[in-house]
């Protein structure tokens, strides 16, 4: 008889423990993405804010007036969210623990291990 892998064996989300932050940053793009496009979405363009039009004027709307497709919106930040502190060890979680969306998180992140543009874009020029 053939063994059965574990149910979930290739759902979960790989560990960053501080080192390989390249391999874990796309291994993690690759793993929200396979959970749910609209989830991977909340990490790239932020958290779905319900929005209402008053007198020709964008507002939000108070969270007691949200509908089924509100929260359902709301809820993709935060399932990303969790998926992101998850997959960190204790260290990477207490630098981005202050973060209170997941594109937030994603952004801290990518900041403190690839350092902002100009950081960047001088290590292309220094390896060139």
């Amino acid at each position: 008889m053939a063994s059965k892998e574990p149910n979930g064996v290739y759902n979960r989300a790989p560990i960053f423990d501080g080192e390989n932050y390249d391999y874990w940053k796309e291994c993690m793009s690759i793993h929200i993405q396979s959970v749910d496009m609209d989830v991977w979405d909340a990490v790239v363009n932020g958290r779905f804010q319900p929005q209402v039009v008053a007198n020709g004027v964008a507002q939000y709307k108070p969270k007691a007036n949200w509908n089924d497709d509100d929260k359902k919106n709301v809820q993709y930040d935060l399932k990303a969210w969790n998926i992101l502190i998850s997959s960190l060890g204790v260290n990477e979680y207490h630098s981005v623990s202050h973060c209170k969306t997941s594109k937030d998180m994603w952004d801290a992140m990518e900041i403190l291990h690839e350092g902002i543009d100009d950081v960047k874009q001088s290590k292309i020029n220094t390896l060139l």
